[in-house]
């Protein structure tokens, strides 16, 4: 993801999020420069998660979809019915975009530059020391904070928005 892209996307997370902590903010971008590949060891066992968790959610109206930078997206799993995406379908999408990609010492670099904006520390002061220790700490895959996942609950898969296109249209 090109560093331009980090900025708008830090502050559009927190205009919708307002209760987002650093470690949010370092987990969107996480995501979107990783991708899923962490979060999927065994497929058929992150297919049945999904499901689970689905069976889990109240469904509800709303975009499928979040972009979240590069051609990742995050899709919601309380909007699948409203938007007509199977679980199958999302599985399917997540297992695929489950592709090792990125680079640790670039994405310390786009880390440690965001840091170092000045609107991003007016909006989120706290973020500049979170990424300091974090890039010390070798860029680990992460959870949400207490506070998003009391305020926000939330229900997403991180796909690659292309992938997911595609199979929409093969469908």
């Amino acid at each position: 993801m090109p560093n331009e892209e980090i900025i708008p996307l830090v502050t559009a997370a927190l205009e919708k999020y307002p209760l987002s902590r650093p470690q949010d903010m370092v987990k969107l971008l996480y995501q979107s420069e990783f991708g899923p590949a962490h979060a999927i060891a065994d497929p058929e066992a992150a297919r049945s998660f999904l499901w689970k968790e689905y069976a889990s959610v109240t469904q509800e109206e709303g975009p499928l979809c979040e972009y979240i930078g590069g051609d990742r997206v995050r899709v919601n799993l309380k909007t699948l019915d409203a938007n007509g995406v199977s679980p199958d379908l999302l599985a399917e999408a997540f297992i695929k975009s489950a592709v090792p990609v990125g680079d640790v010492s670039a994405f310390a670099e786009k880390l440690t530059r965001l840091a170092e904006d000045p609107l991003i520390n007016a909006l989120m002061p706290e973020l500049a020391p979170f990424i300091a220790d974090y890039v010390t700490a070798g860029c680990p895959a992460m959870h949400h904070s207490e506070a998003y996942r009391a305020a926000c609950s939330p229900a997403y898969r991180v796909v690659s928005g292309s992938l997911l296109a595609e199979l929409f249209a093969e469908k």
